[in-house]
């Protein structure tokens, strides 16, 4: 039984959890190079 309880976690880790936690980082890196494009990009620094 503990065989089975092991092998279900490691199935929902493998497919759920491992392809979500790389959908939001993905998303939130873009959104940094979005920000850090726009701010040093987009910026006219004149000295």
């Amino acid at each position: 039984m503990s065989q089975l309880m092991l092998s279900a976690f490691y199935d929902n880790v493998n497919r759920n959890v491992g392809p979500t936690l790389m959908w939001v980082f993905m998303f939130l890196m873009a959104i940094e190079l979005i920000y850090v494009m726009a701010k040093y990009l987009g910026s006219d620094d004149k000295k």
